[in-house]
Parts: C-alpha cells; structure tokens; sequence
C-alpha cells in the first residue's frame, strides 16, 4: 500500500480534527470526495471505466472473450481479476514491489463477487458444458492518493456497465456437430445488469473515531480499518478488517451502520 511520512505533529494535528469532525481538507467525518467516473476509455477493450477520487486515479478494461465452463459450474460464465499496481503510482510499486498490494487486490475482488446475486453468470453461458464468456477485469493503478478499494470497486461495476458482450448463436448441422456464430451488428450485444454489484465501503478508525474516504495522510494516522462491500439495495456481500491495528466489537457495529447506510 502507498505510504506517506508524516511527523507526530502532523499526526495529531490530524487526529485532534477527526475527533472534532473536522479533517484537514474541511470534509467531515462521514464526508466523501468528489468521484469523476469516465466510461469507454479503452478502445480496444469490450468495456472499461477510469475512476478518480481526489489523488486516486485508476483504470480498468473488460475483455469478453469464449472459453469453457467450471465443471462445478457447467451452465455459468466467470470472471477473472488482475490488478497492476504502475510504478508511475508511487515508487514503492518499481520492481515487484506492487505485487502483494494486487494480489490483496484481486482476491477482495474475488470475494465481494462470490454469490449468485452480484452478476447474473448464467446469462454468459453460450452452451451448457462446452462454450461459455469469460470476462477478464483489468485494473490499473495509476495514482495512489488514499482509500484505494472504494474507487477500485466502483471503477469495476462502472467498467461492467460499459462492458458489451456480442449476441451468439448456436448452430447445429444433421450429423450434431455445434458451430458459433458472432453477430456482426456491433448494437446487438448483451449489456450487464450491475444493479447488484455490490460497492466497497471503508473506515479507517483513527483515534476513536472513523472516517470514510481517508487520504494517505489520514491513513498513515490509522492502525485498522473495516471494508465491506454493500449493494444499493443494503445487501453486504463481504467484510474483511485490514490493518495491523485491532478493532472491538462495539466500534464494528457502529462502522456496519454507516457502511450500509452509505
């Protein structure tokens, strides 16, 4: 994760102003920044989105592309996550210094898409065993200003929205064989419903209080975090603690509340 020096003045500078509701860039507590989302970036891609949030500036593509279904899922397409963590973000990501940040990244992913109610996957099957879509997310990570996963999670279901997925039709000649057929007419496709796709919700706890949205600064000022990702209609479909710091309980349930109410 991108990280920040700051001094202990700095620090409690900062946490003196979240106890009184009142952060550095005048927000309050429960206060987020200005989010800019920009779709059909990425020409080459069936749908992409680029999501900024204050200093927070990221980019994912969705390529839709045949392969086989699971076996444990025979009549459902899937999707695949990859994260790239640019060096041009920070220069804690050069080498392979980014790698276990997008690894973090893609298995949260992984997770908050891990029920039947998020994407409609039985839409992508072309043929039941043999054909289904695959759709590849690509996320890029091209500034790290704070508070990373509320804009990656809302750069993806802005990316599934765009993303088109061309109609197919199974023909099958007298002796059974089954060829596909693409249609040529770039308007008829398949489009996502992403009512359901849920949206990653983050506190960090500093001093004894949470805030949302945090920026670095304010991170670095944070031992625990909670993330939850939550569907419009306030359906939590993950929550994970992050951070080396501890959090009780009570805290928890205060944090659960502002998550779905948010």
């Amino acid at each position: 994760m991108a990280s920040v020096a700051l001094s202990e003045a700095e620090k409690v500078y900062i946490v003196h102003g979240v106890q009184e509701d009142l952060r550095v860039d005048g927000r309050g507590c429960e206060d987020y920044r200005c989010v800019e989302v920009e779709t059909d970036v990425v020409s080459n891609t069936s749908g992409s989105a680029r999501v900024k949030l204050g200093h927070t500036d990221i980019l994912v593509g969705v390529k839709a592309e045949m392969g086989t279904p699971k076996l444990e899922k025979p009549n459902e397409g899937y999707l695949e996550f990859f994260v790239d963590c640019s060096a041009n973000a920070t220069p804690e990501f050069e080498g392979r210094g980014g790698d276990d940040l997008g690894t973090e990244i893609a298995n949260t992913l992984y997770r908050i898409f891990n029920n039947k109610s998020s994407v409609d996957l039985k839409s992508l099957c072309i043929s039941p065993r043999e054909h289904c879509w695959i759709l590849y997310v690509d996320v890029l990570l091209l500034e790290c200003g704070g508070n990373l996963f509320d804009a990656i999670s809302i750069a993806v279901k802005a990316a599934l929205f765009n993303t088109r997925i061309p109609k197919v039709r199974v023909l099958e000649d007298e002796e059974g064989s089954k060829d596909i057929e693409l249609s040529d007419d770039p308007y008829d496709c398949i489009r996502l419903s992403v009512e359901n796709v849920p949206c990653i919700v983050t506190l960090c706890k500093i001093g004894y209080r949470h805030v949302v949205d945090a920026t670095l600064q304010e991170e670095a000022c944070s031992l625990a975090s909670l993330l939850v990702s939550v569907t419009s209609k306030g359906v939590v479909t993950c929550m994970r603690k992050v951070g080396k710091g501890s959090l009780d309980p009570e805290s928890i349930f205060e944090m659960m509340e502002v998550h779905v109410s948010k």
